[in-house]
């Protein structure tokens, strides 16, 4: 057991790892007591990487970048993950800092060269090491705004108890055909729980994306969707849910980076995503009436990601 990180809890977030129902699986372990459920994990950081980001939403990422702060293992298995070195739960969990003082002193160094802005990528089983982390960082005299970098697929409950810890909500909507998310992602009820969990998050934080007078991030909702090849049916699914239950009035982000990890069991998954197929999806989205959407170039397939075995950046597809 990690006594350091364990004195850095809350009682109530013990009492969440002692009987762990942080996400829509329920597991039900005791991680204090080593036992472990869908992802994997007992009671550890199991952080894989503290790195500036610049690959965010412009609004986050601005001119200087994110601190991100990337967890391993996950609470869904998405076949396609780009992050996948450290998110498929049955590779063993990457803890790069061992200790709290450890991590909280690589954040600090990296604030230093970042946006105001620390984001935590794939948080959700992991949220009390995240609050701990967050009080760390805040009684060091740093107040970041705070992005949860999320799947969507969420605990509605557990949303709530984030209200006034999380600024800026990202998570992805994903899927509105069910069969998809059991296919992709090993999430047989990934569209119920990702619908409702959304609906929490504009509950909390609206439609608008709010800055200050110099454009620094202040709060806000971006929901993200990344399109898939041959499934642009299920992409308009997910934005007519988006349209009718929160508003066309949201911040989209529609994104074309699908870059196959390495070689998948659906053959339509075995390439990148076309012009056609994008610029489809891109205008019913406009025909639904959004009107606040991030596109992405094609070439973004070639953007930089994390690359986990090196702590620094690789050129996607280069591995």
């Amino acid at each position: 057991m990690d006594n350091e990180l364990l004195n850095c809890l809350t009682s109530e977030e013990i009492r969440q790892l002692q009987c762990c129902t942080l996400c829509p699986h329920k597991c039900g372990v005791n991680r204090l007591k080593g036992e472990k459920g869908f992802c994997r994990l007992d009671l550890s950081l199991a952080i894989a990487l503290v790195i500036n980001h610049k690959g965010e939403e412009p609004v986050l990422s601005r001119s200087k970048g994110v601190t991100n702060v990337f967890f391993s293992h996950c609470n869904s298995q998405c076949l396609f993950c780009q992050n996948h070195r450290i998110s498929c739960n049955t590779l063993d969990t990457k803890n790069l800092y061992p200790t709290v003082t450890e991590v909280t002193d690589k954040i600090t160094e990296v604030l230093q060269t970042s946006e105001n802005v620390l984001g935590f990528v794939s948080p959700t089983h992991q949220l009390p090491v995240m609050k701990a982390l967050i009080r760390e960082v805040n009684n060091r005299g740093l107040f970041p705004k705070i992005v949860y970098n999320c799947g969507g697929y969420e605990d509605v409950q557990t949303l709530e108890g984030l209200e006034g810890t999380v600024d800026v909500y990202l998570p992805d909507w994903k899927y509105a055909d069910k069969e998809l998310g059991r296919k992709y992602s090993s999430v047989r009820d990934y569209s119920q729980k990702a619908k409702a969990a959304i609906k929490e998050m504009y509950r909390q934080k609206g439609s608008s994306v709010l800055t200050d007078i110099d454009g620094n991030i202040e709060s806000g909702l971006i929901i993200r969707h990344l399109i898939l090849p041959g499934c642009t049916d299920n992409s308009k699914k997910v934005l007519d849910e988006i349209a009718w239950e929160l508003s066309p009035n949201v911040t989209l982000s529609l994104m074309s980076q699908y870059n196959p990890p390495f070689q998948m069991p659906y053959s339509n998954l075995n390439r990148k995503i076309t012009e056609k197929e994008y610029n489809e999806v891109l205008d019913f989205a406009l025909s639904l009436g959004f009107h606040k959407i991030y596109s992405q170039d094609l070439t973004s397939t070639d953007s930089v990601i994390p690359d986990f075995d090196n702590n620094t950046f690789i050129r996607n597809g280069d591995s």
